[in-house]
């Protein structure tokens, strides 16, 4: 900045610093206005557009140096500079300590909402009001701006629109709002609204995708997206951000489809490690997921997790060294919305069969997913159905079941931890972030109250 816009641009200080140019690209040095002479004031300009022009100085004394606040420091923690820190924190990492990764459940609940008709009580959407979760069925999807839900998968081959969460309104949960009949010509097996909740995506057992736009109460269609055959749509996504629709089917492909357009896009091509393409009938797409702040696009195929570009490119992937016991198998994944110059940060969250839930980074030089945490609280012993980030800085994740059950984890936050984890904190720092998840569990294990 000194240089460019600052002291260093002229003068002595800029001859110290080696930071000089043509005479006439500095800014007052020559009045192409007042040259007469049509030929020198040619040239003149020639070479003005030849060298280019130095910015206007800004200021004649060195600008103050930006301040770097850090948390963590050799011996001691300063608690003052977490405000300031967390948004440039990633997703789940604690606010002055990002190389950690840890989560607690803060509450759990069971879903009640959209069960009536279902075979089980497999949680399919939750959200987090006013510290309350609110949790609906499989075959439903919540709408967040207006505070109500769709339910689908009905012989009337369209949705339903419930109140979710109470109102002055609207003060009865449950309640219906509108039927929307006849929306495919078969029943639809998937659904995912946009979180703006202007647009509503909807996969039929057909193969056919179609594309709604919401005005008022009314669905109006824009389109019938087809590209998928032999089976029925098994999951959606739609990010308004970047104009994209990803959709995955039972014949094992995975499309992506231009919302403002309208239009196909590409198939994200899915090759296993030993250079093979399985095929498509062996092959179900579980989960897919947009992260709203880079365009990436996650894919759960089998018990493969992968990451790819806005562009179809591969960005990172996950496969065991071994295959997965069934119980222990990836039952559904979302990506995170962390931003890609964020390194270090969390980009994907699986639920496992055995109610586990991982937390994963990325490597992206080996092109690999890593694991980075896995929630120690045993909440769920069921296979994890639905899982969806909450909170200003995505640092929530509420996690639901094929039981109903429904949790909340939050983020550690480092003034609420105890002397020994502090100690630890500070012990990784000295050591370049490497974890010591040992000593850290242990300290953990010690502030937790005896049963």
């Amino acid at each position: 900045i000194d240089l460019v816009f600052g002291y260093k641009q002229r003068g002595r200080e800029a001859v110290n610093a080696q930071n000089v140019f043509f005479h006439i690209t500095y800014e007052g040095a020559v009045d192409i206005d007042s040259i007469e002479d049509p030929s020198k004031k040619e040239a003149i300009i020639a070479q003005i557009h030849h060298f280019g022009q130095t910015p206007i100085r800004l200021e004649r004394k060195p600008f103050p140096q930006r301040s770097v606040h850090v948390a963590v420091k050799e011996k001691a923690i300063d608690f003052t500079v977490l405000p300031s820190l967390a948004q440039s924190t990633p997703p789940f990492c604690m606010v002055g300590a990002p190389h950690r990764v840890y989560l607690n459940v803060a509450l759990w609940d069971t879903a009640r909402l959209g069960m009536k008709g279902q075979i089980d009580s497999s949680v399919g959407d939750m959200c987090l009001v006013r510290g309350q979760l609110v949790g609906v069925g499989r075959t439903c999807s919540l709408i967040l701006p207006e505070r109500a839900y769709y339910r689908y998968g009905g012989a009337n081959n369209g949705v339903s629109v419930h109140v979710a969460i109470p109102s002055t309104r609207n003060r009865e949960v449950n309640r219906l709002l509108n039927v929307h009949d006849g929306m495919h010509r078969s029943p639809l097996s998937a659904l995912k609204p946009s979180l703006n909740g202007k647009y509503l995506v909807t996969g039929c057992f057909d193969s056919t995708v179609r594309v709604w736009r919401k005005y008022g109460r009314d669905l109006q269609l824009q389109a019938t997206l087809c590209g998928h055959e032999r089976g029925q749509i098994t999951c959606i996504d739609i990010s308004t951000v970047f104009g994209t629709i990803v959709t995955g089917g039972a014949d094992g492909k995975v499309l992506v489809w231009d919302l403002r357009r309208l239009m196909f896009l590409r198939e994200l091509v899915h090759i296993e490690d030993f250079g093979d393409t399985r095929p498509c009938e062996e092959v179900r797409i579980s989960s897919v997921s947009i992260n709203h702040k880079s365009g990436h696009i996650l894919t759960l195929v089998s018990s493969y997790i992968r990451i790819f570009d806005i562009n179809g490119n591969l960005v990172a992937i996950h496969s065991p060294p071994i295959p997965y016991d069934e119980l222990l198998a990836p039952s559904c994944a979302i990506s995170t919305d962390c931003p890609g110059y964020l390194e270090g940060g969390v980009v994907a969250v699986s639920g496992h069969k055995n109610g586990d839930v991982m937390l994963w980074g990325v490597d992206c030089e080996r092109k690999i997913l890593i694991h980075r945490h896995t929630v120690p609280d045993t909440i769920h012993t069921s296979p994890i159905t639905a899982l969806r980030l909450s909170g200003d800085r995505n640092d929530t994740l509420l996690v639901g079941d094929k039981s109903g059950k429904m949790s909340v984890c939050k983020t550690v936050r480092l003034e609420f931890l105890n002397p020994q984890e502090l100690s630890v904190i500070l012990k990784e720092v000295r050591q370049g972030g490497v974890l010591l998840d040992e000593e850290f569990q242990v300290a953990n294990s010690r502030s937790m109250p005896e049963s």
